[in-house]
C-alpha cells in the first residue's frame, strides 16, 4: 500500500478530497497537514513512506512552491492544484518546485481518481527501477495489470480551456529561457536579419525554432514552380515542428521578415532538455499540438473555401454558357419573329375580312327561317363554345330517340342546335338540312380555326419579341377553357386517332398572361403526343379550388403513354433535359420554360407517372394573382409618369 500527503489549509476542500479518494482506500492510505510547516514536519520525519504529495498551491502559511524547493525525496509525486493560477506561478512550480502534474480546480471525481492511479503507477516503476537488484529478488511480483492497463485518463499538464496559445508558447519559452539561462554552450538562443532563411522547401531540417520576438515568412512553391506566401508565423510560434519530429524534408520555405530572436533545437538538445526536465513535456506536448492543431484547421478552413469558390466558379461558368446560349438565340428569335410578322399580319387581315364578307353575303339571302338559321350556325362555327366530353354523351343520348340517327344527333350537339327547331331547306329532306347546316358550321369552324391559328402565330411573334426584349407580355383576365381549346385546334391533325376527353369544371376568369399559359398547355400537349406515339387517349381536366382566401384552378393533363421513370422525373424542369426519343428533335428548353411561366404565375407544376400506365401534369394557379396586379400598377404608373 502506498501513502500520500494530502495538504491544503481549506478543511473542507480536504475532506471532500478524502471522501472522493475513498474507492482507492484499498491501495492508498492518505495522511492530512493543513499548513506548511506540518507539512514540512511530516516529510522530514516520514521521509522513506510518501509516495505520491497533493497539495494546495497556496497555503495558510506559505505555497507548494515552498514546499517542494525543500523537500529532499527526489521521487515522490508531486501534484499541485488551484483555481486560476497566473502563468508565472505555473512557471516557477515547473522550474523550481519540479511538479509531476497541475489541475485546476474545480476537478471532477473521476478525473482526480484516475489521475491518483496514474501517479501511483508512475511511482512504482521509478522506485522499481531505482531499488538494488538484491531487493528486486526479495520484492513482491508487480501486478502488471494495474501498471499496463490504461486508466482512459488524458495525462495533460495544461488544459486547453486554461490558457490562450499566447500563454502557453510563453510558459514553454520562458522554460527553456530559464534552462539555458547559465548553459547555453549549444548556443541555442540566436538572432537573425531580416531575409535570413530558416527552412528551405524541400531540404532536410534538423531543427526546431521558437520564434521569440519577430516574424517568419512561410513560402512555396506551386505546381507551376512560382513562389507564394503562405503565412507569416508570429512571436510564440514554432517552425518546422513537423520536419523535426517526422525527420522529413521542409514542407515550406521560412524566411524572416524582421530582426528575429528564436531558439534553435536540434535533436540532442531537445532530448538532453526533456530527460533533465520533464516537468516541459508535457507543456511542450501541448504546444505543438496546438500548434499543429491550427495548421490542420486553417489547411481545412482553406480547402472548404477553395471548394466553395470552385463550385461557385463552375456555376458560374454555367450561367455563363447558359447565357451565351440565350444571347444567341435571343437574336435568332428576333430575326425569325420580324420575318413571320408581316405574313401573319396579311393572314390575319385576309381571315377577317374573309368572315366580314361571308357574314355580308349571308345576310343579303335571310328571309326564310333556314337562312337565319344557316347564319347562325355559321355565326356558332366561327366562336367557341367549350362542352365536356360526359355532358355531349348525355345530350346526344337524349336526342337520339328524337331524331333516330347517332350521326345526326351528334351534328346537332355540336352545331349546339339539339334544343333548336330545324326549319327544312326547300328540296331537302330532315337529314340533308342538317347536313347542309353542318356545312355551314364546318365553314364558321375552318374560318375560326384559320383565324385562331393566324392569332397564335402573331401572338407567338408578340412572344418571341418579348423574349428577345423587344416587346412587353399583357395581361388579362381569362378563361382557361378558351385557352386549352385553341391549343387542341392547333393540335387538331395529330389528335385524330386520338380520344381526347374533357373534363371541364365551371371556373372563374383568372388574371393570368394568357399566351404564356397557351406556351404551357402546347409544350405538355406536344410532349404527350410524344409519349403515346401519334395515338391513345388525352384527357384534359380543370378544377375549382374555392379556397376562402385564395381561390384557385387545376388544370390536369394526362396522357397513357410510356410513363417516366424516378430518374428523368427528377430532371423534368432541369435546362438542356431532354427525354426526346432518337430521331424526335428536343431542346431540352420546353418544360424549363413552363415551370418558370408557371411559377411567374405565382402557381406550381407538379408531374406524376408510371411506367406503361400514364403521366399526369398538374397545374395549379391563382384566381388572383398578385405579381400580374403589381405590374398592372407598375404599368399604369408608367403610363402616367
Amino acid at each position: 500500500m502506498l501513502t500520500m500527503l494530502c495538504v491544503d489549509s481549506d478543511l473542507q476542500r480536504l475532506a471532500q478530497i478524502k471522501q472522493d479518494l475513498l474507492p482507492l482506500s484499498a491501495t492508498l492510505q492518505l495522511v492530512e497537514a493543513t499548513t506548511l510547516y506540518e507539512a514540512r514536519q511530516l516529510i522530514v520525519q516520514n521521509s522513506d513512506t510518501f509516495a505520491l504529495i497533493l497539495c494546495a498551491q497556496y497555503l495558510s502559511d506559505g505555497d507548494a512552491l515552498s514546499l517542494f524547493t525543500h523537500s529532499q525525496c527526489q521521487i515522490i509525486r508531486k501534484i499541485v492544484y488551484a483555481q486560476d493560477p497566473s502563468t508565472q506561478q505555473l512557471m516557477n512550480c515547473i522550474n523550481q518546485g519540479n511538479i509531476d502534474y497541475f489541475f485546476p480546480l474545480p476537478y471532477q471525481k473521476k478525473s482526480l481518481t484516475q489521475l491518483i492511479e496514474t501517479q501511483m503507477s508512475n511511482y512504482r516503476i521509478t522506485h522499481h527501477q531505482q531499488k538494488p537488484l538484491a531487493e528486486h529478488a526479495q520484492s513482491a511480483p508487480f501486478n502488471e495489470t494495474r501498471l499496463l492497463k490504461p486508466t482512459g485518463f488524458q495525462d495533460r499538464f495544461l488544459d486547453y480551456s486554461l490558457y490562450s496559445d499566447t500563454e502557453l508558447s510563453n510558459l514553454v519559452i520562458q522554460s527553456l529561457y530559464k534552462i539555458l539561462e547559465n548553459n547555453d554552450e549549444h548556443n541555442v538562443r540566436r538572432r537573425y536579419h531580416a531575409n535570413h532563411i530558416l527552412t528551405r522547401e524541400g531540404q532536410k531540417n534538423r531543427f526546431l525554432w521558437f520564434i521569440t520576438k519577430g516574424e517568419v515568412l512561410l513560402k512555396k512553391r506551386n505546381a507551376q514552380g512560382e513562389t507564394q506566401d503562405i503565412t507569416i508565423m508570429q512571436a510564440g510560434s514554432m517552425v518546422g515542428g513537423m520536419s523535426f519530429l517526422t525527420e522529413e524534408v521542409a514542407f515550406s520555405t521560412g524566411i524572416a521578415l524582421v530582426d528575429t530572436e528564436v531558439l534553435k533545437v536540434d535533436n540532442a538538445i531537445f532530448s538532453q532538455i526533456m530527460h533533465s526536465h520533464s516537468a516541459l513535456l508535457a507543456p511542450f506536448t501541448n504546444l505543438l499540438l496546438r500548434n499543429f492543431n491550427r495548421r490542420l484547421q486553417h489547411s481545412i478552413s482553406t480547402e472548404l473555401a477553395l471548394q466553395d469558390t470552385l463550385k461557385s466558379l463552375d456555376v458560374a461558368h454555367q450561367h455563363l454558357i447558359e447565357s451565351e446560349k440565350m444571347a444567341v438565340l435571343g437574336q435568332l428569335v428576333a430575326g425569325v419573329a420580324h420575318e413571320l410578322n408581316n405574313p401573319v399580319a396579311a393572314i390575319l387581315r385576309g381571315s377577317d375580312t374573309l368572315i366580314s364578307l361571308i357574314t355580308t353575303l349571308l345576310g343579303h339571302d335571310n328571309k326564310s327561317e333556314f337562312s337565319q338559321l344557316a347564319q347562325q350556325t355559321l355565326q356558332r362555327g366561327l366562336t367557341v363554345t367549350p362542352i365536356s366530353t360526359s355532358e355531349a354523351r348525355n345530350r346526344i343520348k337524349h336526342l337520339l330517340p328524337l331524331v333516330g340517327d347517332k350521326n345526326i344527333a351528334k351534328k346537332l350537339v355540336n352545331m349546339q342546335l339539339d334544343k333548336e327547331d330545324i326549319p327544312l331547306q326547300i328540296g331537302h329532306d330532315f337529314s340533308q338540312t342538317v347536313t347542309l347546316l353542318s356545312q355551314y358550321h364546318q365553314a364558321g369552324t375552318i374560318l375560326r380555326n384559320s383565324n385562331v391559328c393566324a392569332t397564335r402565330i402573331a401572338n407567338l411573334v408578340k412572344s418571341l419579341k418579348h423574349y428577345a426584349g423587344q416587346d412587353s407580355a399583357t395581361f388579362s383576365a381569362t378563361n382557361i377553357h378558351e385557352g386549352l381549346e385553341e391549343t387542341l385546334v392547333i393540335f387538331e391533325n395529330k389528335l385524330k386517332n386520338y380520344q381526347v376527353i374533357k373534363e371541364y369544371q365551371q371556373l372563374p376568369q383568372i388574371e393570368c398572361h394568357p399566351i404564356e399559359l397557351e406556351q404551357v398547355w402546347t409544350n405538355i400537349i406536344a410532349n404527350a403526343i410524344d409519349a403515346t406515339k401519334g395515338q391513345g387517349k388525352l384527357t384534359i381536366s380543370t378544377v375549382y379550388l374555392p379556397y376562402e382566401h385564395s381561390p384557385k384552378v387545376q388544370v390536369i393533363i394526362e396522357d397513357n403513354g410510356e410513363g417516366m421513370t424516378k430518374n428523368v422525373l427528377e430532371k423534368i424542369f432541369e435546362l438542356n433535359y431532354t427525354s426526346k426519343r432518337e430521331g424526335n428533335f428536343g431542346l431540352g428548353i420546353g418544360l424549363t420554360i413552363c415551370s418558370q411561366i408557371i411559377k411567374r404565375h405565382a402557381g406550381s407544376i407538379e408531374v406524376e407517372s408510371k411506367i406503361n400506365e400514364f403521366t399526369r401534369f398538374i397545374i395549379t394557379l391563382p384566381v388572383f394573382n398578385a405579381y400580374i396586379e403589381n405590374e398592372r400598377s407598375a404599368l399604369i404608373s408608367h403610363q402616367f409618369d
